[in-house]
């Protein structure tokens, strides 16, 4: 029997964080087009996936012939996240960045021939907006079954908090597998949005038996860590087998003394936002979402490293508040040591394979944009791997 090749388009395809989880993920699929309007985001795809087609124009330029002529198995989706985001003006299907994927929706159920899976991911906020409920009522229109999930890296065990919104859809006959398990030993099913399922009393049903059954002959009776599916291998990412207390240090690179120095956060810049920062330790088990504007503005942008491994941070906050003289704070931060984490290493708590670079031309600040916009691979992996179960 011949394994089904599926052709695969990625939409707001970005650095490539689902091509590279689609590449893990052990399925026969091929990545036919990848569309984005960024030219230093498709650069950086093009260095790594120098043999797909990218198409670098407004989708909404593109004809239902041209989409036809896709033939696509397979939809991959991120969409501009800004209209939805907590922090931006909220403007949903009111704002111009949402334009194109309600365009993609429009033409989802003119297409003759659909595609048999979708995902999508964006921010969380994305769950309550209108946009999100044209998509439902779209995908329903179209005969797919779905499943929403608000998941984070940090659900996975690795030390970065990026909650994110997922979608996966299925077009009938197609059905979701039941009682899926994550490498933490959960259920997938306890990371969904309540009352988002497309077969919610299905799920309500099947989740009262697993209660009735018990959390302990529950855990025994389903017990796996990937698929049961002929068509997945068990690949995995450098990072891949689930660790309860993963720390930081193993996302670190081995610094030189002269790049360690360009990453330090000069103590005048510490006395004045050094108490709203995240500092943490490469003992942690968690950072915060790192953000476009990381290494360009300092507050709230995702966490900082702290070098000294025999300080701690109350003594130092104690100190602070025993001197009213600027250059005595000076000292105090220089000691502690604080840098920012490198672009290479927000790239490894993102799950972006090791062989994974930048081109010799975008600049630190271009990385540190683009990483922000991206999304955790492994995460998506990991949801591939159940929508193709």
């Amino acid at each position: 029997m011949v394994e089904q090749e599926f052709r695969v388009v990625e939409f707001y395809s970005g650095i490539g964080g689902m091509h590279f989880a689609l590449k893990e993920c052990g399925i026969n699929a091929t990545v036919v087009a990848a569309l984005d309007i960024n030219t230093v985001a498709n650069q950086v795809y093009q260095h790594n996936f120098p043999l797909t087609k990218i198409f670098q124009r407004n989708i909404e330029s593109i004809s239902l012939k041209e989409f036809q002529a896709l033939n696509a198995d397979v939809f991959l989706m991120s969409p501009p996240c800004q209209p939805f985001t907590r922090s931006g003006k909220q403007g949903d299907n009111e704002d111009p960045r949402t334009k194109s994927f309600l365009y993609i929706l429009n033409l989802l159920g003119r297409l003759e021939k659909q595609p048999s899976h979708i995902l999508v991911e964006n921010v969380k906020g994305f769950e309550t907006s209108e946009t999100r409920n044209l998509l439902l009522q779209t995908l329903s229109a179209c005969n797919y079954v779905y499943k929403e999930f608000l998941l984070s890296p940090y659900h996975l065990g690795i030390p970065n908090q990026r909650l994110r919104y997922f979608l996966v859809a299925k077009q009938r006959p197609h059905q979701f597998v039941s009682d899926y398990l994550l490498e933490n030993g959960h259920l997938l099913d306890n990371y969904l949005i309540e009352n988002s399922a497309s077969s919610n009393d299905e799920l309500k049903e099947r989740r009262n038996e697993l209660a009735a059954e018990g959390s302990e002959g529950a855990s025994e009776k389903h017990a796996l860590k990937v698929p049961k599916a002929a068509s997945l291998s068990q690949q995995k990412d450098k990072f891949s087998n689930y660790l309860p207390n993963r720390t930081i240090n193993m996302y670190l690179e081995e610094l030189p003394d002269i790049v360690t120095e360009e990453h330090k956060i000069d103590a005048k810049v510490l006395i004045r936002y050094g108490k709203v920062m995240d500092i943490v330790t490469e003992e942690c088990e968690r950072t915060m979402c790192f953000t476009k504007a990381y290494f360009h503005y300092i507050e709230g942008t995702g966490s900082v490293l702290q070098m000294n491994k025999t300080l701690q941070k109350s003594e130092v906050f104690q100190s602070l508040e025993s001197t009213d003289d600027d250059l005595d704070k000076c000292e105090i931060w220089k000691n502690l040591n604080v840098r920012y984490f490198t672009s290479k290493e927000i790239a490894n708590l993102h799950h972006l394979p090791p062989d994974f670079s930048f081109p010799k031309e975008i600049t630190r600040k271009q990385q540190y944009r683009l990483l922000g916009n991206s999304l955790n691979s492994h995460v998506v992996l990991v949801l591939l791997r159940f929508m193709f179960s």
